[in-house]
């Protein structure tokens, strides 16, 4: 029988599940060690060392995309150096050459952070979609543990899974950069338009563009277990919204181990779909734990 939606919460209760969500990853290690699951730890390095191989010149390409692209958008308004200096003398002339002029180091170090960033959200949607298969063969068999029920392992499933986690992390991942791009505009308006406002706001938005990947994060977990709770993708979201505490939660592990300065991506593989994965299932099977 498919497991009952939950009702409403609260933001007290929401709160509440946050942090047991959050200390419920400390406590997954020992519950993959007392089930006898850690073998299911290998399944990140071996999937982001296909990433890795599959992925060695992306960054170089997409770099090299996006520069012509922008070359070619501003020559075409007419903004490249040549034309600015064959153009009348203004009384914005000075800073637009002096801006040219520079146009090169500045399109370096944006694409070089714009790549980085695209680089890191693709990563952790192409690392989830891949996993998405193993991180529902370990719901399942927490579940069974927890509960007593169990889903039979067929080839079918498993490209059910595969297909299901693909469908749902190009969801989750054009409506978290569409969120992104939405508070860069209004972080941008605001500097141009409104710079003290800015500055006062600048905290908000950095924590709440922080908190939509870390709950973009947690419903991709989330998805594999609802889905040996026999719920389809749209159930999936509508639920994973109702208990968006324990979906923060998670994701907030995720995000913190993500942002580790040279060892995010490494960290965040290593220790975090399959500990979430088993941190989720038990949440969800074992409501009292």
């Amino acid at each position: 029988m498919p497991t009952r939606l939950p009702t409403a919460l609260t933001p007290p209760a929401h709160l509440r599940e946050f942090l047991r969500a959050a200390r419920g990853w400390f406590e997954a290690f020992g519950i993959l060690k007392k089930y006898r699951l850690q073998a299911y730890h290998l399944a990140g390095p071996a999937v982001l060392l296909c990433i890795t191989m599959a992925g060695a010149g992306l960054t170089q390409s997409l770099a090299d995309a996006l520069r012509d692209a922008l070359t070619s958008g501003l020559s075409s308004a007419g903004l490249d150096l040549d034309n600015l200096a064959s153009s009348p003398d203004a009384w914005y002339s000075d800073a637009l050459l002096w801006g040219a002029s520079k146009l090169d180091w500045m399109l370096e170090w944006g694409l070089s952070l714009l790549v980085f960033w695209l680089k890191l959200k693709l990563t952790k949607y192409l690392l989830l979609t891949l996993m998405a298969p193993v991180m529902s063969a370990l719901a399942g068999a927490i579940r069974q543990r927890e509960t007593g029920t169990s889903t039979p392992f067929t080839v079918r499933q498993l490209l059910r899974d595969l297909y299901r986690g693909v469908r749902m992390s190009v969801a989750l991942l054009a409506a978290e950069l569409g969120l992104s791009l939405g508070l860069a505009v209004i972080g941008l308006l605001l500097t141009v338009f409104a710079a003290p406002v800015a500055v006062l706001l600048s905290p908000v938005l950095l924590v709440t563009g922080w908190a939509v990947g870390a709950y973009f994060y947690g419903a991709a977990v989330f998805d594999a277990v609802y889905e040996q709770a026999e719920l389809d993708w749209r159930a999936s979201l509508s639920r994973g919204w109702a208990e968006r505490g324990r979906l923060l939660g998670i994701g907030s592990v995720f995000s913190l181990l993500l942002a580790v300065p040279l060892l995010g991506v490494f960290l965040a593989t290593f220790l975090g779909p399959i500990p979430c994965t088993a941190a989720a299932a038990r949440l969800t099977f074992t409501p009292d734990p």
